[in-house]
């Protein structure tokens, strides 16, 4: 009898061990390659659709992958430009732009509407964004389109004129970044390097606000879940050496910043939003937070030759970079690193994470990869 109680407790010992989920035989701060799909192409945007794809843009080509790093399709951009940033609906669709052109792809890789405006010689590559009535806005040149997401033409807002029919660019104009909310679009615009100036436009195509950004070289735009506006600019060389200005503007503003701050650095990435009250960027060597309250640091930190912006896992308040000699970082709360494993590659854009301390990242060689932390 006794052989016997023993040989059931055993067995349901092992019964337990084995059905135990995978992530939760992993030690904390110990993360785990699940798996690596490779070959991909070195992805420029990456994005996990509504339908649980992976979607990667390499040069003029999109990439499906799913859940379990199998490669579906991939599909080439109709004449050949390289997208911009990619935007999904929740209807089954991804848009990209390209030079002045706007392309649908369904979810299954199949092509659908695009959106063309004659720019003459403007070949510069579009940015995209969906803004006030669900309507995706395509700053160009000429002005500000705004188009629904069945490809008809809503209107166009001219950057310098009242004409609303000519599509002729202005000589020498570039857009510099655009972010939407429900309530604006917003659109960094300038002409040569200069005159470059932040144009918040509501969704009948009347302009909200300007506010003036001075003669920079980049600029970069996020926004937050309560349709605030972090914006950082640079550079600027004065008597105290190379700064990067950080501000932000209510969903309500009139033009004037909430708050404005200035990091001493020659580089900056784009603002990164957490949930939790912090705004993280990269300035040069350091990983530097800000109370999205009222702008002041709430910490930085050195971390070495780090290439790419920061991406923040709501659910533990990691922050992830990755860098050039081919690591990927995981740095707590308090600015300190928690970890850090060698990939194949060079990570290529922001991670994306999944429930349960899951990671994906993809790197310069092609590479794909599910993480568990």
């Amino acid at each position: 009898m006794l052989k016997k109680i023993a040989a059931m407790v055993l067995t349901l010992f092992f019964l337990m061990v084995y059905t135990i989920p995978l992530a939760e035989c992993y030690d904390a701060g110990n993360p785990q390659i699940i798996w690596q799909a490779q070959k991909l192409g070195k992805s420029t945007d990456f994005n996990l659709g509504p339908n649980g794809l992976f979607y990667l843009f390499s040069g003029n080509k999109l990439v499906a992958v799913d859940a379990g790093g199998q490669k579906l399709w991939e599909a080439t951009v109709p004449g050949g430009a390289k997208a911009g940033r990619l935007i999904f609906d929740q209807h089954g669709s991804v848009f990209y732009p390209g030079s002045a052109f706007i392309q649908e792809i369904k979810l299954n890789g199949g092509s659908g509407w695009s959106f063309a405006v004659y720019q003459g010689n403007n070949k510069d590559d579009s940015q995209l964004t969906f803004g006030p009535g669900n309507l995706l806005y395509l700053p160009l040149a000429s002005g500000l389109y705004a188009v629904d997401t069945a490809g008809k033409y809503k209107w166009m807002m001219h950057w310098e004129s009242d004409d609303a029919i000519s599509t002729q660019a202005d000589k020498g104009r570039k857009t510099l970044a655009c972010a939407g909310t429900t309530q604006a679009v917003y659109v960094a615009t300038g002409i040569g390097g200069k005159e470059n100036r932040l144009v918040a436009v509501g969704g009948d195509g009347e302009i909200l606000w300007g506010y003036w950004l001075g003669d920079i070289k980049a600029v970069n735009l996020a926004t937050g879940s309560d349709g605030r506006l972090f914006v950082n600019t640079g550079p600027i060389k004065n008597a105290d050496g190379t700064l990067w200005k950080v501000c932000a503007f209510d969903s309500k503003s009139d033009g004037s910043p909430l708050w404005s701050n200035s990091v001493k650095c020659n580089n900056m990435t784009e603002p990164t939003v957490s949930e939790h009250g912090l705004l993280y960027f990269r300035a040069d060597d350091k990983l530097v937070a800000l109370n999205q309250a009222d702008g002041t640091e709430a910490w930085s930190n050195l971390i070495y030759k780090v290439v790419t912006a920061p991406a923040v896992d709501e659910g533990s308040k990691r922050v992830y970079l990755g860098t050039q000699d081919n690591r990927l970082l995981a740095v707590n709360q308090q600015g300190r690193l928690d970890w850090e494993l060698t990939l194949d590659g060079k990570v290529s854009c922001r991670p994306l994470f999944g429930p349960g301390g899951i990671i994906y990242v993809t790197t310069e060689k092609g590479s794909l990869y599910k993480i568990q932390d």
